[in-house]
């Protein structure tokens, strides 16, 4: 029995990899920022008001959190990896040679 995983093949698995995390770490950031403003409103006695601040700002870093994983699965990039942090080919750039040394 042979397996016939292609180029293609992987890079689908890895996106829905990726995409597969897009409910945990929306329900995630939810849980969390609930959790932390109830703690600060008991801590405080301000009960509600930063447990809904807290919430909603669980619900924007969800929301960021979705953004993220959804537009690098569709580029073809794992999950928490940037263009950016992608080492440069093996023989590296004209940009990347050291000037200093000037071979004298």
């Amino acid at each position: 029995m042979m397996n016939s995983f292609t180029k293609g093949t992987g890079e689908t698995l890895r996106a829905a990899g990726a995409l597969s995390t897009v409910g945990l770490a929306f329900v995630l950031a939810l849980v969390i920022g609930f959790w932390f403003g109830s703690l600060l409103d008991r801590w405080l006695g301000t009960k509600p008001v930063l447990t809904l601040v807290f919430f909603f700002i669980g619900l924007a870093a969800g929301m960021l959190n979705v953004y993220r994983i959804v537009s690098q699965a569709s580029q073809g990039q794992p999950a928490g990896t940037s263009p950016a942090a992608t080492p440069p080919p093996a023989g590296g750039t004209p940009g990347d040679r050291d000037l200093s040394d000037d071979g004298e």
